[in-house]
């Protein structure tokens, strides 16, 4: 179970820039956490684009800590629909 501190650090990193966007963060595999983002600035990006932008915050904002996101998934709201 990871730790509730590291846990809103990564919420609150994430809710910086998806500010009025659902920003999920869960527990991982042990001391790890899955993130979930559900946004309209996916809109028209590839998941590539997605994933490339989210790692690059979370390894400039988290450090080395960055490693413990075992799970980042993004979604478009249409996606879900």
């Amino acid at each position: 179970m990871a730790e509730k501190q590291f846990k809103e650090r990564v919420r609150h990193l994430f809710k910086q820039t998806f500010s009025d966007d659902t920003v999920d963060v869960s527990d991982g595999y042990h001391d790890n956490v899955h993130v979930v983002i559900v946004s309209r600035r996916f809109d028209g990006m590839s998941e590539r684009e997605r994933l490339d932008m989210l790692w690059e915050l979370a390894r400039r904002r988290l450090n080395g800590d960055a490693g413990r996101i075992s799970l980042l998934l993004a979604y478009s709201p249409d996606e879900l629909k």
